[in-house]
């Protein structure tokens, strides 16, 4: 068995927290992406020659990797197009965009990039060694960007498409947040009725002496559960059991609920539009800069969120491999709608598939947009009168009783 290469490193966090020591590994590169992963910046490598001692600090555990907001991922990019734009060094760009950052995680980030960079290595490679920040579109683009010397025109590209997920996913949040509301000051109402009026009204009813009608008997049988202790607890179980069975679901599972959201009246045509939307829009922007068909699409198959559609497109690389236009392998999908067919088939045309996909992808966000206008505006009355209707029985269950007793006694 080949014993590894040992190497004396030195590397810091901040000003006063300096380390070294040795470490195993194939190459400087393995130390490095150690070092970097560990969350220090490497000063300096040298292979370890046996019989040197050196005092040994290992670096502490490795940040586990995080995902980055994606306001502050499409901000930094916006920033970091404008500071390449303005033909500002590479280095010091990364430098510039690291002090400006906010979020803890992609400090560090930027900081191991230009690390990497400083090293020898190309950004868009050193990009692809934290997916859970840029991902492969991302770091695709980016060495097309720096193949092509148009990084700066790339970077716009992926700030402006950053910007773009950004905002429908403020209008997902803003189109929701007031139904939302009333469905949780609903229940909050619900919960307080059955928890602490009813209790108290149990006394008061079960007093009239009279036999209870079935609506009040029924109400009072639910409060007294729901003022239990264990039903909560139940609930939080209940809770907890359906978070760890979602998250161990295996993907065959996954897929069928997928498709099961895809036929839900109204949900399902925004899904699809919504995924539609963002794998032409990654399709067309990957074309747009040179990149290969199938490398292109290999990437713009995993920005689709639902399975069951995902699982649709990855039909296309097998046919364009067979020498099927684009436009003919689309139409064999059930996602292939005549507008998509047809519009990618006059891109073909012309020459021009990639803005022929970035007008898709502009006219499935404004239909995602209108759909999910009309959903918030159908959610909210259902919503109020759904509430209304429950404590309107609830009122009823306890006013029921006191006008039979004022009926027999007048």
């Amino acid at each position: 068995m080949l014993k590894m290469p040992k190497f004396h490193y030195t590397a810091k966090r901040g000003p006063q927290d300096v380390i070294e020591g040795i470490l195993e590994a194939e190459n400087r590169s393995g130390v490095l992406a150690y070092l970097t992963h560990a969350g220090y910046v490497p000063v300096r490598i040298r292979e370890h020659a046996d019989g040197q001692t050196v005092s040994v600090k290992r670096p502490a555990t490795p940040l586990r990797p995080r995902r980055v907001p994606s306001s502050a991922l499409a901000m930094m990019t916006r920033q970091f197009a404008s500071l390449t734009r303005s033909a500002v060094p590479l280095l010091r760009a990364l430098s510039i965009l690291e002090d400006q950052a906010r979020v803890p995680y992609l400090k560090h980030v930027l900081r191991a990039l230009s690390e990497e960079v400083r090293q020898g290595q190309t950004l868009s490679s050193a990009m692809a060694k934290f997916p859970t920040v840029f991902s492969p579109l991302y770091a695709n683009l980016v060495r097309s960007g720096e193949i092509s010397g148009a990084l700066d025109a790339v970077l716009e590209r992926l700030a402006e498409q950053a910007e773009q997920e950004e905002a429908i996913r403020m209008k997902l949040r803003m189109a929701f947040t007031y139904p939302a509301f009333v469905g949780a000051v609903g229940c909050g109402t619900v919960i307080f009725l059955m928890t602490f009026v009813m209790p108290r009204l149990s006394r008061l009813l079960i007093g009239l002496g009279s036999r209870l009608p079935a609506a009040t008997r029924g109400l009072l049988a639910i409060s007294e559960v729901m003022s239990t202790w264990w039903c909560w607890a139940s609930v939080a179980a209940a809770v907890m059991l359906g978070i760890v069975l979602w998250r161990n679901l295996g993907e065959r599972s996954r897929l069928a609920i997928d498709g099961l959201l895809l036929k839900v009246p109204l949900l399902g045509p925004l899904i699809q539009q919504i995924d539609v939307a963002r794998f032409a829009r990654s399709f067309g922007l990957q074309l747009g800069h040179g990149i290969s068909i199938l490398q292109a699409m290999d990437v713009a198959l995993w920005v689709v969120g639902n399975r069951m559609i995902r699982k649709e497109f990855q039909r296309l690389p097998e046919a364009l491999r067979q020498g099927t236009p684009l436009s003919s392998a689309l139409k064999e999908l059930s996602v292939g709608t005549a507008f998509l067919v047809n519009t990618v088939a006059v891109g073909e045309e012309v020459g021009n598939v990639g803005e022929s996909l970035t007008e898709i992808a502009r006219y499935y966000e404004q239909d995602s947009e209108r759909l999910l206008q009309m959903m918030a505006a159908l959610v909210e009355p259902i919503l109020i009168v759904g509430v209304g209707l429950i404590v309107g029985f609830i009122v009823m269950a306890v006013l029921l009783p006191i006008f039979e007793m004022s009926t027999i006694n007048p």
